[in-house]
């Protein structure tokens, strides 16, 4: 099999790992090139791939579970930095996202993602972004290495508790194992001395649906992993069924479902929302039918209407159609003097027929 075929191979064997608040899928005719959205807006060309999607798991969900009849390559680490080098020397791709099915023990897969990494680093003189996917189970040495060379690092917590992830993963363990290597990587970035380098993020990812877990477990374990490990970010990834797999059957999860998951995990991050003021049904999930911040407006009426002349920032973040942009905006606008109506905020790009209903001047 020559390289381009092993490419068309473990490019879109990668669209399962989340990268963005939302890929955009693939969009050139390179196998293993997508877009994705950045956290500021901007949107970034990623040579997105998996080292090998051979693997000795045995998800349930996964495409690539042992146990599946698919078609199964690997590229060396020089294949590899040669296949990425070449998209990125005519400037098709502006960065890297590199993952693996688990082929072999923990350090042995991540040896060939680290030597691809370092094949770019020293022998391209590539000095632009990396995001390597941690294998559970990773030694100390390792993640060191990892640390080292990569500008984002990821592990896949795939469910909130123990009881879900053995519906996805019967072959993992949630706090031995992924939460245990994320304890490690944590305690590496925290304790480490970068000399001016800019400390690698980490992030994490949900699949949702597939298992047995709540919207409600979803979010309370997404506030504890940003608490207590630092999480740069939560992705959140709607399951898809996958033919020959033993959840083929299974129900495929609205993107609603995922979204109203983003919008609840900007409200804790940006909005200074606690889980415990997050509005869920009866059953501990998220409504189809209006996003949590104005169902929460509207079980709330003693808050409003908010001021805009003497709330505080974080009393106009509640409002309805108010983001951080447009409460920085309004607080500036009124220290210059005070606003008088919504007349004179027209042309200022704000929501004000969304507004209008929760606040006064």
């Amino acid at each position: 099999m020559n390289l381009y075929d092993k490419i068309s191979i473990l490019g879109p064997s990668a669209r399962y790992d989340t990268c963005g608040p939302k890929d955009f899928g693939q969009t050139t005719d390179i196998p293993g090139v997508y877009n994705a959205k950045t956290s500021n807006g901007n949107v970034c060309r990623l040579f997105k791939v998996l080292q090998t999607n051979n693997c000795l798991n045995n998800c349930n969900y996964c495409a690539f579970r042992r146990d599946r009849d698919s078609a199964r390559t690997t590229a060396s680490p020089d294949e590899m930095a040669k296949a990425f080098e070449s998209a990125y020397s005519r400037r098709l791709v502006d960065g890297l996202f590199l993952s693996s099915g688990l082929d072999n023990q923990p350090d042995a897969t991540m040896d060939k993602m680290l030597a691809t990494a370092n094949i770019l680093r020293k022998q391209y003189n590539y000095r632009g972004y990396i995001h390597l996917k941690v294998m559970p189970g990773t030694s100390s040495a390792a993640l060191d290495a990892t640390i080292d060379i990569a500008n984002r690092i990821s592990l896949n917590i795939e469910a909130p508790t123990e009881e879900s992830l053995a519906v996805l993963s019967p072959n993992k363990r949630l706090k031995s194992g992924l939460l245990h290597t994320l304890s490690l990587i944590k305690s590496k970035l925290k304790s480490r001395k970068f000399n001016g380098k800019k400390i690698p993020s980490l992030t994490t990812q949900f699949v949702v649906g597939a298992g047995i877990e709540t919207d409600k477990e979803l979010v309370k374990a997404t506030k504890f992993l940003y608490d207590n490990f630092k999480l740069q970010r939560v992705f959140y990834s709607a399951f898809r069924p996958v033919s020959g797999t033993p959840l083929e059957d299974h129900e495929p999860v609205s993107i609603t479902r995922e979204h109203r998951l983003y919008q609840t995990d900007f409200l804790m991050r940006f909005y200074n929302f606690a889980p415990v003021e997050i509005p869920f049904d009866n059953s501990g999930f998220l409504m189809d039918s209006i996003d949590p911040k104005t169902l929460w407006a509207n079980l709330h009426p003693e808050a409003f209407p908010v001021n805009l002349n003497t709330a505080t920032y974080f009393e106009l973040l509640r409002v309805p159609g108010i983001g951080p942009q447009a409460a920085q905006k309004l607080v500036k606008i009124r220290r210059e003097s005070p606003i008088k109506s919504f007349y004179s905020l027209h042309g200022l790009r704000l929501q004000i027929d969304k507004m209008s209903r929760w606040v006064t001047v």
